[in-house]
């Protein structure tokens, strides 16, 4: 039978358990490099946690209150300025129907937007007008009427509306007030629209602060003289982080009459702000692991340098130096395998407790604070630590190198 401590696993562990042992010898110097490579991976999972948790907040602000995840329009709508009305689609329940069924989907709704000029009689501002059908569109925007002061447009209701707080606020409207919507339809006629405020809802962003009108679709086809006409289908999604592959399938299905869009092609500068905080992100991450990977290269190169003599006599007793080698090797990824493990429980723990207790912050021209929950997928964990974890290994290939090229004989005269 073969010999066990010839074993390859035995002496693998042999191995380890030396590289451990040593890596004690200056207890000091190590807990320094364990606690840099801690921070590092902590503060790398910690980061991306909040930068996803942005946009998560974003997206849930957007998607759910506003927008849909998915939006069919007709081809030219979103293109056109002044005479956006002339690109509208029939209010088609067979349509409805046949996008409520397609994979993916989990709720349509109808609207009409345009824009208008709301008054109290006195005085008069521009207005955005979207108008809802109350009985499907809380199944897509479930948080349109977050923190409303008031209550919501209900089902068969007519001649309603909800407004942005600071609009309302601004013409000094209240709760049960009477209103004057004004807006010219295609054949440029202007009509006139008597609603009751029943409701105002502190916004998330400015402009839907002071220019958001709310109300049922049916009263504002009558005002733009288009019955059974709408400018939109507003789709909700099982997943939301599907949106542009349901987007793509969706307009291969629908063809070149109609335009699908996803939130993030109605606001293409938070597109082009997410892919500038990731960039920006991988830089920094990159960055500063690989700070960690020239403090681990550097404690592996300073022991080395201590241990010149202990080497040579290794070397000089007949220590192969493959296995000085691979024992320099084993201690950098012993000191890499615990900071990055410490480092990413430590990391994981701090997201946690975020995500539990939330971080609350008030948004750039937001009537309410809104409340951020961070989070860190698994896959950015396991690339974030093995990056570190390859990192300090390769880190400590030079010096592990240097360490089996030094002669017996120059090593015992060191001093």
């Amino acid at each position: 039978m073969r010999d066990q401590t010839t074993h390859p696993v035995a002496a693998f562990w042999r191995t380890l358990t030396l590289a451990a042992r040593n890596l004690t010898r200056n207890r000091r110097r190590t807990g320094i490099t364990l606690l840099g490579l801690l921070l590092g991976v902590a503060a790398s999972l910690v980061l991306q946690a909040f930068v996803a948790g942005i946009f998560s907040l974003l997206g849930g602000i957007v998607v759910q209150g506003r927008t849909g995840a998915i939006q069919v329009h007709r081809v030219g709508h979103l293109q056109a300025d002044q005479d956006a009305l002339r690109f509208t689609l029939p209010l088609d329940a067979a349509f409805m129907a046949r996008l409520a069924k397609f994979p993916g989907v989990k709720a349509v709704t109808p609207r009409l937007s345009f824009e208008a000029t709301i008054g109290n009689g006195s005085q008069s501002t521009l207005a955005l007008v979207t108008a809802i059908d109350p009985a499907t569109e809380d199944a897509v925007c479930p948080a349109r009427y977050a923190n409303l002061i008031g209550r919501p447009i209900a089902k068969g209701e007519v001649a309603m509306a909800v407004l942005g707080l600071k609009l309302a606020d601004g013409l000094r409207a209240k709760n049960d007030d009477d209103l004057q919507l004004l807006a010219s339809g295609v054949s440029g006629q202007p009509n006139l629209l008597d609603v009751k405020l029943i409701g105002k809802v502190p916004a998330a962003t400015e402009i839907d602060a002071r220019r958001m009108v709310i109300t049922t679709l049916a009263q504002a086809q009558a005002l733009v003289q288009m019955p059974g006409r709408v400018t939109e289908f507003a789709i909700a999604l099982q997943r939301d982080d599907q949106a542009d592959e349901v987007r793509d399938a969706l307009q291969a299905e629908l063809g070149h009459d109609y335009q699908v869009v996803s939130w993030l092609d109605l606001l293409p500068q938070v597109r082009s702000m997410r892919l500038l905080l990731r960039s920006v992100l991988k830089v920094v991450v990159g960055v500063l692991l690989l700070l960690l990977v020239a403090a681990v290269a550097n404690t592996m190169l300073m022991s080395v340098l201590e241990r010149t003599r202990e080497i040579g006599t290794m070397l000089a007793l007949g220590m192969k130096r493959e296995a000085i080698g691979r024992l320099l090797l084993a201690e950098a990824s012993v000191l890499g395998a615990l900071g990055t493990l410490l480092g990413m429980g430590v990391g994981l723990f701090i997201v946690h407790l975020l995500y539990t207790h939330g971080v609350t912050f008030r948004p750039p021209g937001a009537d309410v604070p809104a409340t951020m929950h961070p989070d860190v997928d698994m896959v950015s964990v396991a690339i974030t630590v093995a990056i570190a974890f390859v990192g300090t290994v390769l880190a400590g290939v030079g010096p592990a190198k240097r360490a089996a090229k030094l002669s017996p004989a120059e090593c015992l005269r060191a001093v």
